[in-house]
């Protein structure tokens, strides 16, 4: 029997034709590979641009604002990709994109998921996390008691104005601003205790300017005002602090309404104050939750009528109280009667939050 030999020849190296052939190959694959990244990157891009056009039209449909809101300081706020109500579209949708259809004044009925937008000024994660967890509690009832004045109703910011009209002309006295209180944000104050009078409240209207000398220390003005009803009436447990918030494009701004009922209403928004800077800081969760169910209760009776409420740095007297509201009442591209006619549905909603009995 022959034995086989295992005989070894040396590999043949490859040709010039070889060589070429695979080079080709690697390139076809390299460009496939980068053809492919590119297509990713449009569709995620496209993707992100189109949620964040739907934040934008879900705000204030006015472009580009820059607001000075309720501490008195200007700031503009841009849509971006790290807008925090987009946060909020991507982790939380229950809190953002949900369609409130519009409810007469005579349905109570709920709509599902009827939750507004935050928007978050610059605040530590931890406490934006906590507001993220408030949005999702069971809804807190709030109860005032039945003897007394209950409701206090003021004005840090007492001679913020509307834009004049030939109904509505009015002595200046700087910018946006007027000491007359038939045509100030006291005039809507004054609509808001009357109606609120209507639906069975015991209401006090306070129609102090907190302004003079500077306007930048008005809130240590109007805490001292909130004390002295609070030492002489106990028994009031709801202060809301009346703004009117303000707008630089006026021409662009005068189209911010909705209409109810076919009248034009100015729309409104609340700010809640987290007091970071103060040893003594406000029950921001029961505040926070008494204005989102405020503005809930807005959006069922119109969709649009309120801004995301603003959650901010400041304490804004909130710690007076675990119920206190500041409600700006439209700006100052918005006419008085607006304002007005949008304080009547502000004193629906808040009958509809606010519960009277022990």
């Amino acid at each position: 029997m022959r034995k086989s030999r295992l005989i070894s020849r040396p590999a043949r190296p490859l040709s010039d034709s070889h060589w070429k052939t695979v080079a080709v190959l690697v390139k076809a694959a390299l460009a496939t590979g980068v053809a492919l990244c590119l297509a990713l990157t449009v569709i995620f891009v496209a993707r992100i641009g189109g949620q964040q056009s739907s934040v934008a039209a879900a705000g204030s449909t006015l472009p580009d604002p820059a607001l000075v809101d309720a501490s008195g300081v200007e700031g503009i706020f841009r849509q971006s990709l790290i807008d925090p109500r987009l946060i909020l579209s991507q982790e939380m949708p229950v809190l953002y994109g949900v369609d409130v259809q519009e409810i007469s004044l005579e349905d109570s009925t709920p709509p599902d998921n009827p939750e507004t937008d935050i928007y978050f000024d610059v605040l530590p994660e931890d406490i934006k996390m906590e507001f993220l967890g408030f949005a999702n509690d069971e809804p807190q009832e709030f109860r005032v008691g039945i003897l007394g004045p209950q409701v206090l109703i003021y004005h840090t910011h007492t001679t913020e104005a509307y834009r004049p009209t030939r109904e509505d002309a009015y002595v200046a006295a700087g910018s946006w601003r007027t000491k007359d209180h038939a045509h100030s944000v006291v005039a809507v104050g004054e609509v808001l205790s009357q109606e609120l009078k209507r639906y069975g409240f015991k209401v006090l209207h306070d129609t102090t300017n907190h302004e003079p000398p500077k306007l930048d220390t008005a809130y240590e003005r109007s805490l001292v005002t909130m004390q002295e009803y609070r030492q002489r009436y106990p028994t009031i447990q709801v202060f809301i602090d009346l703004h009117r918030d303000a707008y630089k494009d006026v021409e662009a701004g005068s189209k911010d309404f909705v209409v109810v009922n076919g009248e034009e209403c100015a729309r409104v928004m609340c700010v809640v104050g987290t007091g970071e800077k103060y040893s003594v800081k406000p029950n921001y969760e029961s505040n926070y939750k008494l204005a989102l169910a405020f503005a809930n209760e807005m959006e069922k009776i119109k969709k649009g009528f309120t801004r995301p409420i603003r959650i901010k740095t400041g304490r804004y007297n909130q710690h007076v109280s675990d119920m206190c509201l500041l409600i700006e009442v439209g700006h100052n591209a918005n006419t008085l009667q607006q304002a007005k006619n949008a304080a009547k549905y502000v004193a629906l909603a808040l009958s509809r939050v606010l519960e009277i009995g022990e």
